[in-house]
């Protein structure tokens, strides 16, 4: 039986139990929730559905986004930064500091009721900081944006979403601490919604993943619904109407899209009862499309319109957003407007593309309700770079003045692949889990059945064919099939951010320890650099090393050896902290071999992020991966070799990097 990974947070459809200890299938909730969808469809709006001629129906449509994020690591600092921005100035209906309210608020203000009215905000203020320090200790926590389309009808978004958490609470079967925000900065007024991962009981809070994808916006739909009443005719055709001259893709492209033949649609065949409207609005639209230059009449009704034409008006609104984000951050620079190209804007997928590194100028996301956000560097030639990147880590903790380097997609099969394609060579193109154990000598269980999950999602591609007996067929040109999978993996992936240090530049110039700076310094020493901001940070910083007795090479090179002092200095001034709060002497890592000890905690120094180890006497300093988190207050072992570390964080699984 494989291991269980409490990290890897997987939740499915199963049975929870209520506050009373009864058991509640929650499968429940999905036979009435398709029941009410049953009752809409038949019932329609003004009963058209049950006429000779079926009408088009519209619904009351809710944007939810869900996430979950865990509180290890960077987690609790990008938690509170997150807090911060749910309640950022500029985001309520009066343009003032968006107000937070919630279970977590009511509670903290009744136990300060006492209060007088000026100091009100003060109480909401802690009241927030309460909630986050009760999260601290939680393994995770739930950030919820709930858009309703017909936000601006509602006649109360909190207490609508007050609604929502209730029949969440009724769902779940368990009391919820949480936190929400109303933000109108958008086109679509919607809520950004904290939920505590602790349930009332104390136990981590456990959402069913089918429940977060389609449960919850069907609650929150019906909500809508049950305030509004159903889309009529007319107020479904106003909202069609109103999205002809949109520059991005809309429901009136969806239905062009369906229509297109070899290339061409034809607007002059007979449009069924009671769609004639439709088919006018659609006309329209493709008069719009002509204009962007995305559609051409070819007479007598047909028009000539890419396949692809939806995904082209996507690029056109991203570059919109692109041209604002950086004009946005000239003006926060008092920079004059450039003309923005396509130069401006990094491509992770780019034919031999070459990471780009720049100061962090701006950084957001252009729509909350959509995933992904963007940043905004000037790269070190002092071009301004927009690049779309994940919501991750390193996005949550962006600080203006930090040096990232986006980095381009690395396109290619996997190792597993390889392991795959050379397993299958040496078996007439088949692969078996059960052999590759057997035969692979030390290969587990668990590293086989990676294999298998691989295979399973190259299947559904159609790439690679299950046989009856559970092994697989192994196409000859399985890598070159695997290349191609990653590669259009790759087109759907946003760029990716490396970042050295959380210090920004204008910090590292006078940081007692390794910087980007120093880096530079070693490498190429003093060269030029079109952006004049790194320049002057580059003579700062060898002015400061020089009174720290750093010594140069006439080209102005700092000499090698000075960074393992550098860094030295760092872990020594970080040591002399800990060391005060701890009682416990420092021992440095030296020539030993193996490490051993319990994961304190995680500290950034101006040379990275590093881990405490303490020992029974004393503690030491090591760099800090990513897996350690695993073992964060409990024993973790790990030996030095050529690579680095290898960090042994669970003996059942063995020595993982």
């Amino acid at each position: 039986m494989a291991d269980f990974d409490e990290n890897r947070f997987e939740v499915s459809l199963g049975r929870l139990r209520s506050p009373s200890g009864r058991r509640r299938a929650v499968g429940m909730f999905e036979r009435v929730t398709r029941g009410a969808r049953r009752h809409r469809l038949r019932s329609g709006p003004s009963g058209a559905s049950r006429s000779s001629v079926k009408a088009m129906t519209f619904h009351r449509r809710v944007i939810v986004k869900a996430s979950i994020k865990k509180m290890a690591g960077h987690g609790f600092a990008a938690f509170q930064k997150h807090l911060d921005y749910i309640q950022r100035d500029g985001t309520d209906e009066r343009g003032d500091r968006a107000e937070a309210y919630g279970r977590a608020v009511d509670s903290f203000e009744q136990e300060h009721f006492d209060q007088t009215p000026s100091e009100n905000n003060g109480v909401q203020k802690n009241a927030v900081k309460a909630f986050a320090e009760n999260c601290k200790v939680d393994r995770h926590h739930f950030r919820i944006i709930i858009s309703p389309e017909d936000a601006r009808q509602l006649q109360d978004l909190t207490a609508y979403t007050r609604d929502l958490v209730t029949r969440m609470e009724r769902d779940l079967g368990t009391e919820l601490e949480w936190v929400a925000t109303n933000h109108y900065d958008t086109g679509q007024p919607h809520a950004h919604l904290i939920i505590r991962g602790k349930d009332e009981h104390g136990h981590d809070l456990v959402i069913p993943k089918k429940y977060i994808s389609y449960g919850l916006r069907e609650r929150a739909q019906e909500l809508v619904h049950e305030e509004l009443g159903p889309v009529s005719q007319k107020e479904g055709r106003i909202r069609l109407a109103q999205s002809v001259n949109a520059k991005g893709a809309t429901a009136l492209d969806t239905s062009l899209a369906q229509n297109i033949n070899e290339g061409v649609i034809d607007m002059g065949e007979p449009v069924p009862k009671g769609r004639v409207w439709h088919r006018q609005l659609q006309v329209r639209r493709l008069c719009v499309l002509e204009k962007l230059g995305l559609a051409e009449r070819l007479g007598s009704g047909r028009w000539s319109l890419d396949p692809s034409f939806t995904q082209t008006l996507r690029d056109m609104n991203e570059r919109t957003q692109m041209v604002k984000a950086i004009h946005r951050s000239l003006e926060y620079d008092h920079q004059a407007r450039v003309l923005i190209t396509e130069r401006n804007r990094f491509d992770p997928n780019a034919p031999n593309g070459t990471p780009v590194t720049g100061i962090v100028k701006s950084f957001g996301r252009a729509d909350d309700t959509r995933e992904g956000g963007f940043v905004v560097v000037s790269s070190l030639e002092g071009q301004p770079i927009y690049a779309k990147v994940a919501e991750d880590e390193t996005f949550e903790s962006l600080k203006t003045g930090q040096i990232v380097t986006f980095q381009p997609h690395e396109i290619g099969p996997k190792k597993m692949d390889d392991s795959i394609s050379e397993f299958a060579k040496k078996h007439d193109g088949i692969y078996s889990e059960a052999l590759h154990v057997t035969e692979g000598g030390n290969i587990s269980q668990e590293y086989a059945r990676a294999h298998v999950r691989r295979l399973e999602a190259l299947r559904r591609k159609k790439l690679v064919t299950l046989n009856r007996d559970k092994t697989w067929r192994i196409p000859d040109d399985y890598l070159a099939r695997a290349e191609r999978y990653e590669a259009e993996k790759a087109l759907r992936r946003p760029a990716a951010v490396s970042r050295q240090s959380t210090l920004t530049l204008n910090q590292m110039e006078n940081a007692r320890g390794v910087t980007w700076l120093d880096r530079e310094l070693s490498s190429e020493g003093i060269r030029e650099f079109g952006n004049r901001s790194v320049q002057a940070s580059l003579l700062k910083r060898r002015a400061f090393l020089k009174t720290l007795g750093f010594e140069f090479s006439k080209d102005g090179q700092l000499q090698s050896q000075a960074m393992d002092n550098l860094m030295e200095m760092d872990l020594g001034d970080a040591a002399g902290e800990i060391s005060k709060a701890t009682q416990k002497p420092f021992s440095a890592l030296g020539h030993s071999k193996k490490v051993e000890g319990v994961y304190r905690e995680a500290i950034e120094r101006p040379s990275g992020k590093f881990a405490v180890i303490e020992r029974a006497r004393d503690f030491t300093l090591v760099p800090w991966r990513p897996i350690m988190d695993r073992r964060l207050g409990r024993s973790i072992s790990g030996r030095v070799s050529a690579g680095g570390i290898s960090w042994d964080v669970s003996k059942q699984r063995g020595i993982s990097r």
